[in-house]
């Protein structure tokens, strides 16, 4: 075993025991570690931040590009000085536009990516399970007719779980009508199973993580004592 190898062994070590400490509770071990952990993190975001956006795609066009280039990476410059002013008490009103433009974006892009993303592959997906034409086994048929119409009721009873709206009657009550109570419970315990398989994955994977941690620290030790 290299020395480089032995280093890095070793690192790795000590801070899996770092980490695994804070079973026994918050101690300095861990609070070290957590700090060297995202200082790290934040280090190499600085670096790719500073080599692929500020160098690659700011600086490089205004340096070496074409008049066309050097226009397209002028404006993102105009508007990081502008949103530098955010830090002055007195001229942070400069800076307003460029956030109004940054919020604009980014909700469009994530209504963007949630609707072709997500909502929409995963309605399609909803709709082809009933394409029963694609089986010829009849358990497949029956299987997928089923997997079908649980996550239709699922969809439905979700939805209906989060309708908050009610007719002028059961407004006035201040409870919903007796149909949507049903559907809104049945909704509930689907969301109650989702959570439920989200949490185990959650745990599993955790579990899954630990489990690799304890064995590098038997193998870890094993290579010094065979």
């Amino acid at each position: 075993m290299m020395a480089a190898d032995i280093l890095a062994g070793l690192v790795g070590f000590l801070f899996t025991i770092m980490i695994l400490s804070y079973v026994v509770g918050d101690n300095p071990f861990f609070r070290v570690g957590i700090h060297v952990f995202v200082g790290v993190a934040a280090g190499y975001v600085t670096v790719i931040v500073l080599q692929h956006v500020i160098g690659n795609k700011l600086l490089a066009p205004l340096v070496s590009g074409d008049m066309t280039q050097r226009l397209v990476a002028l404006i993102p410059l105009v508007m990081s000085f502008f949103l530098l002013a955010k830090m002055s008490p007195k001229y942070h009103w400069l800076g307003r536009w460029v956030v109004a433009f940054l919020v604009g974006v980014g909700a469009a892009a994530a209504i963007a990516g949630a609707l072709m993303g997500t909502l929409l592959p995963q309605a399609w997906a909803s709709v082809t399970m009933f394409d029963l034409k694609a089986f010829t086994d009849s358990d497949v048929i029956l299987e997928k007719t089923v997997e079908g119409f649980l996550i239709l009721a699922g969809t439905i009873f979700t939805l209906a779980y989060f309708q908050f709206s009610v007719r002028e009657s059961a407004a006035r009550s201040g409870k919903r009508g007796l149909f949507m109570r049903i559907l809104s419970f049945i909704g509930e315990i689907f969301l109650a199973i989702t959570f439920g398989a989200l949490f185990a994955g959650v745990l599993a994977a955790a579990l899954t993580a630990l489990v690799d941690r304890a064995q590098f620290i038997v193998n870890f030790l094993a290579s010094f004592f065979p």
